[in-house]
């Protein structure tokens, strides 16, 4: 029997041996509270068990209860440090459902109007020349139909945090018509959602929604910071090597890069509470937290997807986007979702309102990406009495342990590209170091230490590599992202300047 054969047989084995000692109904009937929760815990436990991932999380909510919350694995591998209830997981993009909730209930406050001119909302932002700006709304940059090129806003929120969030208005000028009038997801409609909160309440977005979201929802230990938090307690992102093992990653993260669009650290438990709230139309625990109409408001579809890819992600159709949240459905069940990635990473957040039974998984390894929706379906086809829910979950499970070797692979296929791109440069190392700077996204510094050129941008620094000597080309690395530098050569003496997708660096003299 070969090597993949046998990772689904044992698949097949054991979860099905865990399904028979649950004694779960094989068709029909609602399961109960406990069944389920010890069905998904030991899916959930799976994940880690078998290697695709070093840590994973589960949280589930049904009725109103959180009846499972549990962590498994190493927050940290290299050093050996476990997941414990009290760990911070790291949300990424789902932390626009916060930004979009709190711009809902500003706006139903009457503090905000999402359909009022953008200019009126940001009478001091800079737009660019070929923007009609006076015809944004802020409910369009929620819905991710703006319609602008948002790298210059995103590449200092998400990675670099080069350029203070205090200047962000002003950056917007550099957001030129993208040339499309899709629904197109992206950042820049949450950073711009936080600078219309910055816009009417003096302490800020996070500190707005520190005391009017996370404080009356006892959510308090989520936080759209890093300082003052004690870094043993996060879920490390990890790599994949090509010889299968996954040592931990730097969380570049700091308070510069925790931003509006992607940046909170939260526990399992918080999760399920901001879950809770959502699926009970504003009640947590039988108390009224928020008006029913926020939520009812924050979950409304304000624009259709245009674009067949976008339809459909994993098991799950999506038919367009509320103020923070993905809409569609599963199974023709109504859903309402969130998720996220970063490095490594993964973040799921869902939830299905006619069932009143939502789901929050959360990884650290790159081959488990999609392991947070094989748990989060499993969770959903049980509670439905779905017949074939055992036999689905035992599928998808075997896939993703296929995966792992592949992925695995294509590490090692990476590393030799990369390898190969390491010619001699065309130029003597020292000519392509300097201070280079840009008015739209900061300091890019780049000296010679041991023969080698070490970058600093922003928040972050690293090692350039070789990407295509020919063109005087240097790959950077931001976050698992790469990003390509051409430098720009006189005749004769250092680079002039720095080219980095049609943005321009210029030497300091």
């Amino acid at each position: 029997m070969s090597p993949r054969l046998s990772c689904r047989a044992a698949a097949a084995f054991v979860l099905l041996s865990a399904f028979a000692m649950l004694d779960l109904p094989a068709q029909g009937p609602r399961p109960s509270a406990a069944s389920l929760a010890a069905a998904v815990d030991s899916l959930a436990r799976r994940v880690v068990t078998a290697g695709l991932a070093p840590a994973f999380g589960v949280a589930v909510v049904m009725d109103g209860r959180t009846i499972l919350s549990a962590g498994y694995g190493q927050a940290d591998r290299s050093r050996d440090i476990p997941v414990r209830p009290n760990t911070l997981w790291y949300i990424a993009s789902t932390s626009k459902s916060f930004t979009g909730f709190a711009t809902v209930l500003l706006a139903t406050e009457g503090a905000l109007d999402l359909d009022a001119p953008i200019t009126r909302v940001l009478p001091q932002a800079a737009w660019h020349r070929d923007v009609q700006a006076d015809a944004l709304t802020l409910q369009r940059f929620l819905a991710h139909t703006h319609h602008l090129n948002d790298g210059v806003i995103v590449t200092s929120a998400a990675f670099t945090g080069a350029m203070p969030e205090s200047q962000w208005p002003t950056l917007l000028r550099h957001s030129a018509p993208a040339g499309h009038t899709d629904l197109i997801y992206s950042n820049l409609g949450y950073n711009v959602a936080a600078m219309a909160i910055d816009a009417v309440r003096p302490e800020g977005w996070r500190r707005f929604m520190e005391t009017r979201i996370y404080a009356p929802l006892g959510m308090h230990d989520t936080h759209a910071r890093v300082s003052g938090l004690d870094r043993d307690r996060i879920a490390m992102p990890h790599d994949l090597r090509p010889d299968g093992s996954q040592p931990t990653l730097p969380f570049v993260k700091t308070d510069a890069t925790m931003n509006s669009a992607g940046g909170h650290l939260a526990t399992l438990d918080d999760l399920a509470r901001w879950v809770r709230v959502q699926l009970d139309s504003g009640l947590l625990d039988g108390r009224r937290v928020f008006a029913k109409e926020v939520i009812a408001r924050s979950h409304r579809q304000i624009a259709a997807q245009t674009r067949e890819q976008s339809r459909r992600f994993a098991f799950f159709d999506r038919s367009g986007w509320a103020a923070g949240w993905d809409i569609g459905s599963y199974e023709g069940e109504r859903m309402v979702s969130r998720f996220g990635s970063y490095s490594s990473t993964r973040s799921h957040l869902s939830m299905l309102p006619g069932r009143r039974i939502g789901v929050v998984a959360m990884t650290t390894g790159r081959a488990a990406s999609t392991a947070t929706d094989v748990v989060a379906a499993y969770a959903y086809d049980l509670e439905a009495g779905r017949p074939d829910a055992r036999a689905r979950a035992e599928s998808r499970f075997a896939a993703l342990l296929d995966q792992l070797p592949r992925a695995a692979r294509q590490a090692a296929a990476s590393d030799s590209v990369r390898a190969a791109r390491q010619q001699p440069l065309l130029r003597p190392v020292d000519e392509f170091a300097g201070v280079y700077t840009s008015d739209a996204l900061g300091t890019l510094a780049l000296q010679v230490v041991d023969g080698r050129l070490q970058w600093r941008w922003g928040v972050l620094a690293g090692v350039a590599e070789v990407f295509d000597a020919a063109r005087h080309a240097l790959r950077i690395e931001l976050s698992s992202s790469g990003y390509v530098l051409t430098f720009v050569f006189p005749e004769r003496g250092p680079a002039q300047a720095i080219l980095l997708d049609g943005m321009r660096f210029d030497r300091v003299p």
